[in-house]
């Protein structure tokens, strides 16, 4: 029992906030209307296609290019990077990070290079992948609730984000070039690159297309899941085991912590004004305590448009360890590694996320 608390503490920490909040909204049809399925149908649908694409040996057969082309070590911090930022648009940044921050520890411990520099990259990687997944209703779990919420269509939802994921991923270049000078050189891997299955890339690169489509309403999400749920049943059972279905319980306890919130009236005038008048502060604010996902399903019924708690909740990944459920991956990798140096580490990943949080915050004032 107390493994499966540490493994899945967000969990029990929603499910106790749940509970605890319908002592003052008692359970009624309200929570069944409260729990956004087509949300919960969605991150099913990306799950799958995350795990097909493990399982197809895309990411692999990626490390093991890069591995290749890569002269220095620098040149393949700098890959590396870039790819976690552009693969956390598409797979998400829980993905991203779990597929590339133990390559890349790996790889760096191997090669030798000084504990800072590991440091900086894992942490400046784990930024990336928070930043870059703001750029698609699928990069990660918030910006699909909220798109699923507030009826975004593409237009007004890229016009919205653009800015910031350019701001981005010029902070993130230029952290780059400032932070991690090492040039050591790397020494080839001369291993079998791992062969992709390319009939099972494809197809669940469409299933990540027609995902990409539902969350703007071309394609039905009934009929993705469906579809989905029957090839996974019929053809890649495997994969149909490895979907986090805690994380889908994640999320439909904290529609319900959200939905009796709401009911509670001195908590509803508490957030309903500053959620007016600030709402990329209010949502990048909350996010810093309880994440962002959570902080997005809780603050969007207090906004009067999508734009405020998507660019907040985004930003506000940034921060703490715990304003992004994916920092939490990269951290727990490297306290794995090395424990030792765990202080270290916490100092680089404050003073790195704030600053960025700090820039993006002040680019949001500036474009009003």
């Amino acid at each position: 029992m107390s493994a499966f608390i540490k493994r899945e503490i967000v969990f029990v920490i929603a499910l106790v906030a749940a509970a605890v909040s319908a002592f003052f909204n008692p359970p009624s049809a309200s929570w069944i209307e409260a729990v956004d399925f087509r949300t919960l149908a969605l991150l099913f649908a990306l799950m799958g296609v995350s795990e097909g694409l493990k399982a197809s040996g895309l990411f692999d057969s990626a490390a093991g290019v890069m591995m290749r082309q890569a002269g220095n070590t620098r040149r393949l911090s700098l890959m590396l990077l870039a790819i976690v930022f552009v693969s956390s648009m598409f797979f998400t940044n829980d993905v991203a990070l779990l597929m590339f921050v133990p390559f890349t520890m790996m790889i760096l411990d191997k090669e030798g290079a000084e504990e800072e520099y590991i440091i900086r990259l894992v942490v400046l990687e784990t930024i990336a992948a928070n930043l870059g997944s703001m750029t698609t209703p699928v990069g990660n779990p918030q910006n699909l609730y909220i798109c699923s919420f507030f009826n975004v269509e593409a237009k007004p939802f890229f016009y919205t984000i653009l800015p910031y994921s350019f701001v981005s991923l010029v902070l993130v270049a230029a952290s780059f070039f400032l932070l991690l000078r090492s040039k050591r050189a790397v020494e080839p891997d001369t291993g079998e690159v791992r062969r992709i299955d390319k009939v099972r890339t494809i197809i669940y690169l469409v299933f990540l297309l027609a995902a990409l489509f539902s969350v703007f309403r071309v394609i039905s999400w009934q009929i993705l899941f469906a579809a989905e749920a029957l090839y996974l049943l019929l053809l890649d059972r495997k994969i149909l085991r490895r979907i986090d279905y805690i994380l889908l319980l994640t999320f439909v306890c904290f529609f319900i912590f959200s939905e009796n919130i709401r009911n509670i009236e001195s908590v509803r005038n508490l957030i309903s004004g500053p959620m007016l008048t600030h709402p990329v502060a209010v949502s990048a604010a909350v996010s810093q305590v309880i994440s962002n996902v959570p902080a997005a399903i809780l603050l969007s019924s207090f906004a009067d448009g999508f734009e405020g708690v998507l660019v907040g909740t985004d930003i506000g990944g940034l921060g703490t360890p715990v304003a992004s459920l994916a920092s939490l991956i990269s951290l727990k990798f490297y306290f794995r590694r090395n424990v030792g140096a765990k202080g270290r580490y916490m100092l680089v990943f404050l003073i790195m996320n704030f600053i960025m949080l700090a820039i993006l915050a002040l680019f949001s004032l500036v474009i009003g």
